[in-house]
């Protein structure tokens, strides 16, 4: 949950947010995280409408390499911390069930 977040993952969270409200219009669009952390991954990319330029994508991996992990969408919990090692297996989970 939010309110469970340190204040480095505070800053990660709401740095995704406001991407996802600039691309989609939507406080955290489903898939956020998969999205951003692919463009983490090859700046540049598209997400929604947002074009992330190089500087934000390494803005998100700044703040992701200094809280060491991820921001994450549970349904239970909604937007919660996901440590590194949990997050790359979660990601390449979904990255082969597309």
């Amino acid at each position: 949950m939010i309110s469970d977040l340190t204040t480095p993952q505070l800053e990660l969270h709401d740095l995704m947010s406001s991407m996802s409200e600039q691309a989609w219009s939507a406080g955290w669009m489903r898939g956020l995280e998969y999205e951003l952390w692919r463009a983490v991954q090859s700046p540049a990319y598209k997400v929604g409408r947002l074009q992330l330029s190089p500087t934000q994508c390494d803005r998100l991996r700044q703040l992701s390499e200094k809280c060491g992990g991820w921001i994450a969408f549970d349904d239970q919990l909604e937007e919660s911390f996901v440590p590194q090692s949990q997050w790359l297996t979660r990601y390449e989970d979904w990255e082969s069930s597309r």
